[in-house]
Formats: structure tokens, C-alpha cells, sequence
């Protein structure tokens, strides 16, 4: 689990009960919901008016920087046209699936495969914290604060 997900977070990104976590962590090591994710994956895969592959050259940590790089690029300009992004992660996560999505994107190693389109309906905005709890405004002796 990354940090967002770690018992005694802020709330950011999913967040675990101090006492579920060690359970939540036990439950995603050990059951495999390939099936019903899968058919749940292809049915939305199907239904998708757009997928995208995001891939790098390599399967480094650099690469993995320069896919996060070009996802936030793609995101922000899918949100300034209007579209809605998710994400289908089993055939990257699942090691005897991600070969195949590389056979069929051609060149390179696939990091993220997205689906875009319009949303339905009206999206509500995404909860956000206030300014002041993510902002710490510091002073440096001789010198204005600075944020």
C-alpha cells in the first residue's frame, strides 16, 4: 500500500483503519479476483469510446517518472476538453496479462492504460483540503515569509 493508504494518514487517497490495515494489506496479497475483475475489465474496455496505453522505453524508475509526467499532461488536457479519465489496471498489474497489452500496443512497456470519454452526467468536484491545512507558510530570520 503507498503512503495515502498507510494506517494513520490524513485522509488523502484511500485511507485504512489503524487496525483493518495489516487485514486490507493480508486480503490484497492473497485473493485473487482475477475473474470477476477481468470480465468487469473487459466489459468496460468494450464499452470504452477511447483507450489509451501510456509506455515508456524501459521499466525503470526513470520510465516510471516519465510516464507519471506525460499521465498528468493527458489528464489536464482531458480536463480542459471536457473528458473524464479511469483507469483499467489489471493488465498492467497482472504479470501474465501486461506482455499481451505490450503485444498489442507495439513498441515499448505499458505503464498505464486509460480509458477516456464524456461523462453522462454532471461530475461533482473532487473533495478538496482547505489552503491553510496543506500550506505552511515559513519565515526565514531576515527575510518575508514565504509560502
Amino acid at each position: 500500500m503507498d503512503a495515502s493508504a498507510a494506517p494513520g494518514g490524513r485522509g488523502d487517497g484511500l485511507s485504512v483503519p489503524t487496525l483493518a490495515a495489516p487485514l486490507a494489506q493480508f486480503v490484497v496479497r492473497t485473493f485473487d479476483m482475477g475473474g470477476n475483475l477481468g470480465a468487469k475489465d473487459r466489459e468496460l474496455a468494450y464499452a470504452s469510446p477511447l483507450l489509451a496505453v501510456l509506455g515508456t522505453h524501459g521499466d525503470q524508475a526513470h520510465d516510471w517518472l516519465l510516464a507519471g509526467q506525460a499521465l498528468q499532461r493527458v489528464l489536464l488536457m482531458a480536463c480542459r476538453h471536457g473528458l473524464q479519465a479511469s483507469y483499467l489496471n489489471q493488465p498492467i498489474q497482472v504479470a501474465s496479462l501486461r506482455p499481451r497489452l505490450q503485444h498489442l500496443a507495439g513498441d515499448g512497456v505499458p505503464q498505464i492504460l486509460l480509458r477516456l470519454g464524456h461523462p453522462v452526467g454532471a461530475v461533482p468536484a473532487a473533495p478538496r483540503r482547505d489552503v491553510a491545512a496543506v500550506i505552511e507558510e515559513t519565515t526565514v530570520q531576515g527575510k518575508e515569509p514565504r509560502v
